[in-house]
């Protein structure tokens, strides 16, 4: 009966994350509630997860990943590499290969093609190519170069983890390195021999209105005489209750550009640039006294001026905006700017955006007063994709947080303390030392990540005490045969990362991490191989932009469709897993 309750709730937590119905850390605080009422777990068990090494060295690695970033150091040399190299798209590829590879070896992947996303939009727009041709590289070799070590993402520092809780010999910092390298130079050598010939070519929008399909909603209307609108500040308007209209800009009659402020008050003959839909549009010259100009819809030059400006932003991984509204968080007076349109997985949503619940790569188009342009690009909400300086480096900060993460790096490679030890203390480090402010240190570890570990790894342990484990894998052992265990880690990998292409990496691996230990106890060989397997697999969906984070990150400002992954990443994945068939029972024999 226990072992169907597991299994169960098991399939109903993948269906969950697969659909994204729920937020992910949700779906997990709601399996582990489930695991203590039905008494599956014990109360230390059900609590284990937030205790658990692999939860804590993540939650560290955001940290010691942010303290690098702050003195700008990677933005800067990926800027000087990308910006002065070669212009043309296949040199362009290899130098994201380059760049990325080795970075994203090092701090968390996520945090790297953030970091390098403006970057390599600048590189684009200055060599004259589509961003398509290089954003969807630019990702996979992120995921790629997270793979070469231990600390490159958080699926390898968790499987580690569960190995050791086990009773298993945990892996170390490098022994991911030759198989992580050859992997790597794979998915180099199909990217630049086959992988960029399946590259769509975007054409860019001449401008973000068009590129938004917002100009039909938008419109200047004339404020006329005796109209009741005069003499009123837009708050006492109330245009937007009333008539469903946002003002985004004004001219006077002298020919002056307002961004309008809450105490700015309106006049006859004012020129007001509105969003509105034509249904709103109808009523407005009889109850308020406007005038619609017909056939004149603004474009990008009506809505900037010397007071204003239109950029493009993309949620973060950690932002507090995801699974909230616009409304919600007040943006308009939180960031003191106005989002026009929101791009989701290449659909524009133009109407009721402030009811539309953000999620994690939303493209937002916005307009904000050129005042609060420099506060925003330092948002890590969201990061700004407009071109903008390179990034001001900071030397000392850069060597100080360079020698905190190698020391973190050396102690955990050289076993003088566990990764999740080393991270401690390097964390400490770098805000002691002023490589990261202190005030920053809650907003940088996306504890969604952290709470999804925390309710999964209990299901992970439920999964084995109750049998359900071992009845999950008798089935897929009966359904192979008894072919060996290179056919049974190949078909494992198969479905570690079919499963990986709709749920998150690290909840993948929490919840085949029992399955693949189970797999090596059951055949009587060695459990590492799979467990090495699992790694790989969970952080192999090339062939979908919603099974990773870095994914998601430029499928708008790629202009991707979900087709696109499939086409160029389908491949990869399958190369990935053949090698990985034929490579890890060498590397570590069962």
């Amino acid at each position: 009966m226990q072992i169907a309750m597991v299994l169960v709730l098991l399939g109903a937590v993948a269906v969950l994350l697969a659909t994204e119905r729920l937020r992910e850390d949700l779906v997990a605080m709601l399996a582990l509630s489930a695991l203590v009422l039905l008494q599956v777990v014990s109360p230390k068990e059900a609590l284990s997860g937030f205790s658990n090494p692999a939860t804590v060295a993540v939650a560290c690695m955001f940290l010691l990943s942010a303290g690098l970033q702050s003195s700008g150091f990677v933005q800067f040399m990926g800027d000087r590499l990308l910006k002065a190299g070669p212009h043309s798209s296949t040199a362009l590829i290899l130098l994201s290969a380059v760049v990325i590879g080795p970075v994203s070896a090092f701090i968390n992947n996520t945090a790297a093609v953030a970091v390098f996303l403006p970057v390599a939009l600048r590189a684009s727009h200055g060599s004259g190519v589509s961003p398509s041709r290089i954003l969807m590289p630019l990702s996979f070799f992120a995921m790629l170069g997270g793979m070469c070590t231990l600390i490159g993402t958080s699926t390898n520092i968790l499987v580690s983890s569960l190995a050791s809780d086990h009773g298993i010999r945990p892996f170390e910092m490098f022994e991911f390195t030759p198989m992580g390298l050859i992997l790597f130079g794979a998915g180099l050598v199909y990217m630049m021999l086959a992988g960029r010939r399946l590259l769509p070519e975007r054409v860019e929008p001449e401008s973000l209105t068009e590129g938004y399909h917002l100009n039909r909603f938008l419109s200047e209307a004339l404020v006329l005489p005796g109209s009741v609108l005069v003499g009123q500040t837009l708050p006492e308007a109330q245009l937007g209750a009333r008539y469903d209209l946002e003002v985004l800009g004004l001219i006077r009659a002298d020919g002056r550009r307002l961004l309008p402020g809450e105490d700015e008050r309106l006049e006859e003959g004012d020129l007001l640039l509105v969003k509105a839909p034509a249904a709103a549009l109808v009523q407005l010259h009889d109850r308020a006294g406007i005038a619609i100009k017909p056939g004149r819809h603004p474009a990008d030059a009506d809505l900037r001026s010397s007071d204003s400006v239109l950029i493009e932003a993309v949620v973060m991984p950690n932002s507090p905006l995801r699974g909230r509204t616009l409304k919600g968080v007040d943006f308009r007076h939180r960031y003191g700017a106005t989002t026009l349109a929101i791009r989701r997985h290449g659909e524009d949503i133009r109407e009721k955006i402030g009811k539309v619940r953000l999620r994690l790569g939303d493209e937002m188009l916005i307009l904000a007063p050129r005042k609060y342009l420099d506060r925003l690009r330092q948002e890590t909400d969201f990061v700004i994709l407009e071109e903008h300086d390179v990034p001001v480096l900071k030397p000392a900060t850069a060597i100080t947080s360079g020698l905190i993460v190698a020391g973190v790096v050396t102690s955990a490679a050289f076993g003088w303390y566990t990764v999740a030890e080393a991270a401690v203390v390097g964390s400490v480090v770098m805000v002691l030392t002023g490589c990261l402010p202190i005030r920053k240190i809650y907003s940088e570890i996306d504890w969604r990540v952290i709470f999804l570990l925390a309710g999964l790894i209990p299901l992970g342990i439920a999964l084995e005490t109750s049998g359900a484990a071992a009845s999950a894998v008798h089935g897929l052992l009966w359904l192979i045969g008894d072919l060996g265990p290179t056919v049974v880690l190949s078909a494992f990998f198969l479905v570690a990362f079919l499963l990986t292409g709709f749920m998150s990496n690290a909840a993948t691996a929490a919840l085949l991490a029992p399955l693949a230990i189970t797999c090596g106890t059951s055949l009587g060989v060695d459990p590492r191989p799979f467990l090495m397997a699992l790694a790989f697999a969970a952080s192999a969906a090339f062939y979908t932009p919603i099974g990773y984070q870095t994914n998601l990150l430029v499928y708008g400002p790629g202009g991707y469709r979900f087709t696109d992954y499939v086409k160029v990443g389908g491949p990869l994945t399958i190369l990935v897993w053949i090698l990985a068939t034929l490579l890890i029972p060498i590397l570590f024999p069962f």
